[in-house]
C-alpha cells in the first residue's frame, strides 16, 4: 500500500513538471529578436527574464555586447533601480561590476518581478486535474467491493488473486461458504469531460497572463467579432504589460550602443485565423502591440 502511494504521488510530481515544462517552453518564446549580435544567446535571456523578471545588458570591451543575469550590491536609487551591479556567467567564470550608466536592465514586466510564481501555480491546478482524470478514467472500470468474514479474508484474496491474474483454472476450496461472500458493483460518475472544459479554461488564463490570444467557447456555436475582441481585453493588457519593457530597454540599448535590435511578437496577432461561420467571419482584433 505504501509503495502503490509512493509510485502515485511520483506520478503527481511528475505531471506537475510536465505541465510546468510546456508553460515555462510557451511562456519564453513569445518574442521574436532581430539583429542581435552573435554573441548573445536569446533563448538565456528569455530564461532569465522569466525567471528571474530582468536582465542586465552591457557592453564588454572584449566580447562585445552582452546580457547576463546580475546581484545588485548599493541598493536602489529612487525609482527602485539598482545603482551598481554584478554581472555574472552561466558558468560561474565572468564577473563584472557595473556602476549606473554602463549597464541597462530589461525587465521581463512592468511589475518588474518574475512571473514564474503565477506560472507554477496555474500549473499546478493544471496537473491536478489532469491526474483527476487519470483516476476517474481508471474507476469506470467497475470497482468491487467484496464482503465476507475476517477468516475467510485470505481465502478469498487468493481466489481474487487467481481471477485477475487470468490463469485459466480457479482454485476450489472446502473451507468456504459462498453465502458468506457479498459484492457490492459501484462505478464511480464519469466527470472527464467536465474536467476538459476546466482545464481549457486554465490554460486560457495562463495564455492571457503571457500575452497568447485564445479563445474557449462553451455551449455557442459561434461567436461574433466583436465578442472576440472585447474577450481579449485581458491579453491585450499583459501583452502591453510585458512588451512595453522590452521595447524600451531595446531604445535604449540602440541609442547608446549603436544597435538596431528590434523584437515583435513572433506572430503578432493570429490574424491568419479566420473562419466562415454563417454570415460573418471570426477575426482577433488587431490592436495589440506586435513591433
Amino acid at each position: 500500500m505504501q509503495k502503490k502511494l509512493i509510485n502515485s504521488q511520483l506520478t503527481n510530481y511528475k505531471t506537475y513538471l510536465m505541465v510546468l515544462d510546456d508553460m515555462t517552453e510557451l511562456a519564453e518564446n513569445v518574442y521574436e529578436f532581430k539583429n542581435i549580435p552573435e554573441n548573445i544567446d536569446i533563448g538565456y535571456v528569455n530564461k532569465i527574464l522569466l525567471k528571474n523578471g530582468s536582465i542586465a545588458w552591457f557592453m564588454d570591451e572584449v566580447l562585445g555586447l552582452i546580457a547576463l543575469p546580475y546581484d545588485v550590491n548599493n541598493g536602489f536609487d529612487i525609482y527602485g533601480r539598482p545603482e551598481s551591479i554584478t554581472a555574472r556567467s552561466y558558468n560561474g567564470r565572468y564577473y563584472r561590476r557595473l556602476n549606473q550608466g554602463e549597464f541597462i536592465i530589461m525587465y521581463d514586466n512592468n511589475r518588474r518581478l518574475s512571473l514564474m510564481p503565477k506560472i507554477m501555480q496555474r500549473a499546478e491546478r493544471i496537473a491536478m486535474c489532469v491526474r483527476t482524470e487519470d483516476v476517474n478514467i481508471v474507476q469506470q472500470r467497475t470497482p468491487r467491493v467484496w464482503k465476507t468474514s475476517k477468516d475467510k479474508e485470505r481465502t478469498l484474496r487468493d481466489m481474487l488473486s487467481n481471477i485477475d491474474g487470468m490463469m485459466e483454472n480457479v482454485m476450489a476450496y472446502d473451507n468456504i461458504e459462498l453465502d458468506d461472500i457479498n459484492t457490492v458493483l459501484a462505478p464511480a460518475p464519469y466527470i472527464v469531460s467536465d474536467l476538459d472544459l476546466h482545464i481549457e479554461k486554465e490554460w486560457a488564463s495562463f495564455y492571457r497572463l503571457i500575452g497568447i490570444c485564445s479563445v474557449v467557447e462553451e455551449k455557442r456555436e459561434r461567436l461574433i467579432t466583436d465578442e472576440v475582441a472585447m474577450g481579449q481585453g485581458g491579453t491585450v493588457a499583459s501583452r502591453y504589460n510585458r512588451y512595453t519593457p522590452r521595447q524600451r530597454a531595446i531604445d535604449e540599448i540602440n541609442k547608446k550602443w549603436g544597435t538596431n535590435i528590434e523584437i515583435s511578437y513572433y506572430d503578432g496577432v493570429p490574424t491568419s485565423i479566420k473562419e466562415k461561420r454563417g454570415d460573418e467571419n471570426v477575426s482577433i482584433s488587431e490592436n495589440i502591440p506586435t513591433s
